[in-house]
C-alpha cells in the first residue's frame, strides 16, 4: 500500500498523513461492504490491514442530524448505492480531502486494487459493493 500512498500524495498533493487516513477510511470502508472475503484481498495489498486500523473511524452508519437525514433521503430516492456514496465521500472529507480530491481518489484507488487482484476479483468486489461503479463512472 506504501506504492498507492506515495502516489496519492504525488498526483493529488495532499500529504502522507491524510493519504493514509483516506486509504485506510476507504479500505475499511469496503472491508465492511465484503466482510469475510476481504481477507484474501488484503493479502494481496500489504499493509492495508494496518491503514485500516489507524484510520479514524467514520460516525456509525445511520446517525442522526443533517447527514443522517440527507442519507436516508438519498437511500429512499436513489437506492442504498446512493447514501453508501455520500458516506464514503463524507468520511473522505473528514479524512482531509476536498470532494474533487476524493473522486479522483476513489478511482486511483479502485484502479490501484485492480492492478494487484485482477479483473475477476475487482468485479466481485463492484458486485458487493455497485455503488464503487458508480463513484468510478
Amino acid at each position: 500500500m506504501d506504492e498507492f500512498i506515495q502516489s496519492a500524495v504525488s498526483q493529488l498533493g495532499i500529504d502522507e498523513s491524510t493519504a493514509k487516513n483516506a486509504t485506510g477510511t476507504a479500505l475499511g470502508f469496503i472491508k465492511n461492504g465484503l466482510g469475510d472475503q476481504f481477507s484474501g484481498i488484503a493479502e494481496k495489498l500489504p499493509g492495508a490491514e494496518q491503514l485500516i486500523s489507524a484510520a479514524p473511524q467514520a460516525e456509525a452508519s445511520g446517525g442522526g442530524g443533517l447527514m443522517g437525514s440527507l442519507k436516508g433521503a438519498a437511500s429512499s430516492m436513489l437506492g442504498g448505492g446512493a447514501a453508501e456514496g455520500m458516506e464514503l465521500m463524507g468520511a473522505l472529507r473528514n479524512s482531509g480531502l476536498s470532494a474533487e480530491q476524493g473522486g479522483s481518489f476513489i478511482t486511483m484507488l479502485i484502479d490501484f486494487i485492480k492492478s494487484k487482484v485482477g479483473d475477476g476479483i475487482m468485479g466481485q468486489i463492484t458486485d458487493k459493493i455497485p455503488m464503487l461503479k458508480t463513484l468510478v463512472g
